[in-house]
């Protein structure tokens, strides 16, 4: 089976229980940017893939989402919008990569919600986080691996933690997704048995990266790979926000498909 994840850091520590041969790894596993892993599932390339929680929600119909693993943060480095006027000088525009649809969303979900402006986000076309930073527009909105080891002079806010702030939820970043009816028991159990041994194992992770003393804290306290209460309720509000900012025309389901005998568990409780 194959399984593509993002080539960012939190998402080899997601699979990290099957690279350090914790569990055993039925996968090959392949590294692609975010919307790169749903394309590849959606034309049938691989067997599951980490997709972004939005595209995995705006597909709903089609997928099945694996139960208790994904890429869950408090708040999360990758993700930053940088600007020189700070929180009494909101951006009129900003410029962002096309590709980042969900980051985007968010972040203008946060400035509306939370802050009360509507900034006007300007698409650029395959340009990294730095160059990002050079256009004429008024912020930057800065997503993937080499976000935290920038440095920008302006002011910068975090989304993830933005995120927190504004719905009290960690943000659920991604989540496994199979085409509908594609996932096994096999799949299922692997996806999650890799989470948890990534938990169980993260002190020994961390300290084989190389990391800066605030990313060694973001992957030791605030980088989560279950998909628990608080997790869910994220999604809860997630999955109202795609619908009031007309991403989805309904507010989408949350399709996650469970094990043979959970399923038949479930069929006796309601007998």
């Amino acid at each position: 089976m194959d399984l593509a994840i993002w080539d960012y850091p939190p998402a080899e520590f997601l699979v990290s229980g099957f690279t350090s041969g914790a569990v055993s790894n039925p996968f090959q596993i392949k590294r692609h940017r975010p919307e790169e892993c749903a394309a590849l599932l959606v034309e049938d390339e691989v067997d599951a893939a980490l997709m972004p929680s939005m595209l995995a929600l705006q597909a709903s119909n089609a997928l099945d989402i694996i139960p208790s693993v994904g890429l869950v943060s408090w708040r999360y480095p990758y993700a930053r919008l940088a600007w020189s006027g700070g929180l009494h000088d909101f951006p009129e525009t900003i410029a962002y990569d096309r590709r980042v649809a969900q980051e985007r969303l968010v972040t203008r979900i946060i400035l509306h919600e939370h802050y009360q402006v509507d900034p006007t986000f300007v698409p650029y076309d395959q340009r990294p986080p730095k160059k990002l930073i050079e256009t004429d527009e008024d912020a930057a909105l800065m997503v993937g691996p080499e976000v935290p080891s920038l440095q920008p002079e302006p002011f910068t806010i975090d989304i993830g933690r933005e995120w927190y702030e504004l719905s009290n939820y960690p943000m659920v970043w991604g989540m496994y997704a199979t085409k509908r009816d594609r996932a096994t028991d096999e799949m299922i159990e692997a996806l999650i048995a890799s989470g948890e041994a990534a938990d169980e194992n993260r002190d020994v992770w961390v300290q084989a990266q190389e990391t800066t003393a605030s990313l060694n804290e973001f992957y030791r306290e605030d980088l989560r790979t279950g998909l628990d209460k608080l997790a869910i309720a994220s999604l809860t509000e997630f999955r109202k926000y795609l619908f009031y900012y007309d991403v989805t025309e309904d507010i989408p389901d949350l399709p996650f498909v469970y094990l043979d005998e959970e399923e038949e568990e479930d069929e006796s409780l309601n007998h």
